[in-house]
């Protein structure tokens, strides 16, 4: 069975966007050490599971990168040649269409990710928002957290878990601290506890 392991970036009271939706979140540069983090991660995955707004956004930068450009530091580089071959799952209900490396789902989302969990491979990572996130932990098909959370404060927008009901525990595993501020939490959701 695969295991499905969310990676996200939040602010320190846990809000991946302003209220309007503006990423806040995603406007940051990270360092290099927390790229290298970012690319070793990514680079042991199997695929990469996208709900649709942070899917256009990696698509529309990293998709996009020149690999010539001189100023583009090679950290970037390297996250941009691992992730353009990975298989890609997106759900939308508003694509119609995605390259051909990239599966979309419309409909649901719980039990398609439910039998791609069952499928040949290893991990996938997830990458969405609230909406998508509070119906996968309801099914229990969330396998570890790993929530990067900058140093800053946003006082209100939209939060990373959205409405989950019940309260989900989560067992903490491992802690990372960066130069830069940024914490790295992973944890283990403890379903049923």
């Amino acid at each position: 069975m695969r295991n499905v392991v969310l990676y996200m970036i939040t602010s320190l009271d846990g809000f991946i966007a302003t209220a309007d939706g503006v990423s806040e979140i995603y406007d940051y540069e990270p360092t290099a050490e927390e790229h290298q983090f970012a690319n070793e991660f990514f680079g042991s995955l199997d695929g990469i599971v996208f709900g649709r707004v942070i899917y256009e956004l990696f698509v529309s930068y990293w998709d996009a990168l020149d690999l010539d450009d001189p100023d583009v530091p090679e950290v970037e580089k390297d996250f941009a040649r691992l992730f353009r071959p990975m298989p890609r799952i997106v759900f939308s209900r508003s694509l119609d269409a995605v390259p051909e490396n990239t599966t979309l789902i419309k409909d649901e989302a719980d039990d398609q990710l439910a039998s791609l969990k069952r499928g040949p491979g290893g991990n996938l990572g997830l990458v969405c928002g609230p909406e998508l996130l509070a119906a996968l932990v309801r099914r229990r098909l969330v396998d570890e957290v790993r929530i990067l959370v900058r140093p800053i404060v946003l006082g209100r927008g939209k939060t990373l878990f959205g409405e989950v009901d019940p309260p989900l525990p989560l067992e903490l595993l491992e802690t990372r601290a960066f130069g830069s501020g940024v914490v790295v939490n992973r944890y283990r959701p403890m379903y049923g506890a």
